[in-house]
């Protein structure tokens, strides 16, 4: 993983007679990117912009529960040079209280089936969203619910959206303490939220002809699930995420190779200011892994 791009190889080559050193570079690509169509702070253009900017050569738009990005990150892709990777981050809960997190790559975005499940998951957040006000509201919160939905350009509400609500009544002085005062699970404000499971989340993925892998699989603890979700048809595994230590992506890295998963990575960037977590490129791929989900998608299309 890196960032930009970096030297692979020196060779020196005889063309036309000349002996000539000929400078091999890597690309990369970061996969894992979202913008203001979930809970990014960056417009798809301006993430796209950042991702030229960190010399990157592809980026993945994966949103959460929305595909509503893509298109915009397509259109400025082709000006500047960054390949776009179709992507979605579709939130799913397995049991009770194991939340996994689903990623889809290289789908066609504009399959009905995928659109239907999208848009009653997108119904689904507005609604939390209302309740979350309510509870707010009863707990003396002074937040309103169109301030919230104008935060989330009238596009997928998350819990960060409502948590910038809530800083700026000055009821949280960060995103952080918003959460652990008020949105977490216990706290005044936190509404759970319907999720489909992550097997559903890989048939969804897999029926709009795309890849199905595991987000940030540290936070799961949980190998036999995995197992579960591969036997399914999940064909990914993301390898390099902030939550991951040296070890942890080691560990993951060997796991992939054994059950023959792509392995993937990235920033899993949000970009809000002042923000601890990397931003575009932060964490990044070669590119060998577009290859590989590309490759991947259109064999099973066939």
């Amino acid at each position: 993983m890196g960032r930009g791009n970096s030297v692979s190889e020196v060779k020196k080559r005889n063309i036309a007679g000349c002996c000539v050193i000929v400078i091999y570079m890597d690309k990369f690509a970061d996969l894992h990117v979202h913008t203001v169509a979930s809970d990014g702070a960056l417009t798809p253009t301006q993430a796209v912009e950042s991702a030229a900017e960190a010399g990157l050569a592809a980026i993945g738009i994966s949103d959460h529960d929305t595909v509503g990005g893509i298109d915009e990150a397509i259109e400025a892709g082709k000006r500047l040079g960054v390949e776009i990777v179709p992507a979605i981050e579709i939130s799913t809960m397995h049991g009770d209280k194991t939340e996994v997190h689903v990623l889809g790559y290289f789908f066609d975005h504009r399959a009905p089936a995928l659109l239907e499940t999208l848009e009653f998951l997108r119904n689904a957040r507005w609604e939390r969203g209302r309740q979350m006000v309510e509870k707010l509201n009863k707990a003396g919160v002074p937040v309103s619910f169109d301030r919230i939905a104008e935060l989330a350009a009238c596009g997928v509400i998350g819990r960060p959206h409502v948590a910038r609500a809530i800083c700026e009544t000055g009821a949280a002085f960060s995103m952080d303490s918003a959460f652990g005062k008020y949105l977490n699970e216990g706290g005044v404000g936190f509404v759970p939220r319907y999720k489909v499971t992550p097997f559903e989340a890989i048939r969804l993925i897999r029926s709009a002809g795309g890849v199905a892998c595991c987000a940030h699989p540290v936070k799961l603890k949980n190998m036999n699930l995995l197992n579960e979700m591969i036997e399914e048809g999940m064909q990914a595994i993301e390898v390099y995420h902030p939550d991951h230590t040296s070890a942890i992506s080691r560990f993951y890295r060997r796991f992939a190779q054994k059950r023959g998963l792509i392995i993937t990575g990235g920033s899993d960037a949000h970009c809000f200011p002042n923000d601890t977590h990397p931003c575009i490129g932060g964490i990044s791929v070669i590119y060998d892994a577009v290859t590989e989900l590309k490759l991947a998608a259109e064999a099973a299309v066939k």
